[in-house]
């Protein structure tokens, strides 16, 4: 029987973690696998691969039956939970050879599970998604972190993150580099479907495009002040949705810029309007990957990028990137791409593609053995 595959995340939303999940499903069964995604909430803003097969096992029941008070209550309904998942994959998928849990919340339930070959995808930067932890109870919140990530091999989306990962708990669990994949006849397929430009008010190759939750680790706040010190030669589209959408609406009102900007909100496929914008901007303060930044470059579209912790220095020139913060910077860069479109085109790292990060994670996870993987 080939083997089984089995991603565990929190929901499928539509957010880099979920488009990893996605990608590499599809890929897993592009290669024969019997590929299994399983979320803990019904929530799904992504399509999936109909040759996945898809489960949830929700956990809000657990927490309903007790009075969630700190860490340790907390921690005896992560078990149940866990036991949960456990049950439910042994007698409903059977025993994986490989399992890739995604996100924190997944990554510390699954270090109670008894379930084989786990391994951690740490999509972000430890030391910044716990930034405020590590500054209030840095020994408690360090000792936390090395149990759930040392209960696992940890495969992380960037080098900078790794990095980040040891310095934080060390060189406790195996631990490895594997790029977030990206398909680039998949992206090129879906943005070849009608992206009604017409009907947001937009102009093919006359726009610039942000694709990203409207959250404080995206930077909006700093891209609408960027924007507003530019000539602002081409509007400012905005993809996403979140809870600071109403903050940055005001802020363009405020900046005197809104004419100039379009609160497009999610797009189930955004790539159509990804490849007829003029320029791609990532402001991020912090990334794990930086997965927009690829999907541009699979598309042929300039692309420049704050120089955050820790993806885009990987997957773009210097000339392609500002500091985190730079305001006046980042308007120059702008302004500069503008007027110079083809300088700032990055050719897609072809190493991304997905069957190549697929068998990174086989490799990774050892779930072929020497005889499997020369038949491959």
């Amino acid at each position: 029987m080939p083997p089984i595959i089995l991603f565990i995340l929190k929901a499928l939303e539509g957010r880099g973690a979920e488009r990893m999940v996605t990608t590499l499903a599809s890929a897993y069964a592009d290669m024969g696998y019997r590929t299994h995604i399983l979320c803990l909430e019904a929530t799904q803003d992504m399509l999936l691969d109909a040759r996945v097969q898809y489960h949830i096992v929700p956990y809000d029941e657990v927490f309903s039956e007790q009075n969630l008070d700190p860490e340790s209550t907390r921690t005896q309904a992560y078990e149940s939970v866990a036991k949960r998942i456990d049950t439910y994959v042994l007698s409903q998928i059977g025993k994986p050879d490989l399992i890739l849990a995604n996100i924190y919340k997944i990554n510390w339930i699954m270090t109670y599970s008894q379930l084989p070959n786990i391994v951690n995808v740490l999509h972000t930067a430890l030391s910044k998604q716990f930034q405020n932890q590590l500054l209030e109870s840095p020994v408690q919140t360090i000792n936390h972190l090395k149990m759930v990530y040392g209960a696992h091999p940890c495969s992380c989306v960037s080098k900078g993150a790794r990095q980040d990962l040891i310095a934080l708990i060390g060189n406790i669990t195996k631990t490895t580099t594997i790029y977030n994949p990206c398909d680039a006849i998949a992206i090129n397929t879906k943005a070849a479907a009608t992206s009604h430009l017409e009907h947001f008010g937009l102009v093919d190759k006359e726009y610039i495009i942000h694709v990203a939750s409207f959250d404080s680790m995206k930077g909006h706040r700093d891209l609408l002040q960027a924007y507003a010190k530019t000539e602002r030669k081409l509007p400012l589209v905005l993809v996403g949705k979140g809870r600071l959408e109403a903050e940055i609406k005001q802020l363009a009102v405020q900046l005197n810029i809104s004419d100039s900007i379009k609160f497009l909100g999610f797009q189930t496929n955004p790539y159509p309007l990804i490849r007829s914008a003029a320029l791609m901007v990532l402001t991020s303060k912090f990334e794990g990957f930086g997965y927009v930044i690829v999907e541009a470059q699979a598309l042929g579209v300039p692309v420049i990028s704050t120089d955050c912790p820790f993806g885009p220095r990987e997957l773009l020139p210097e000339q392609n990137l500002i500091a985190v913060g730079d305001i006046d910077g980042l308007a120059m860069l702008i302004d500069q791409a503008i007027d110079n479109l083809t300088d700032y085109i990055v050719p897609l790292n072809q190493q991304l593609l997905p069957e190549h990060i697929a068998r990174q994670y086989l490799a990774f996870g050892s779930v072929l053995d020497s005889d499997k993987n020369e038949g491959l």
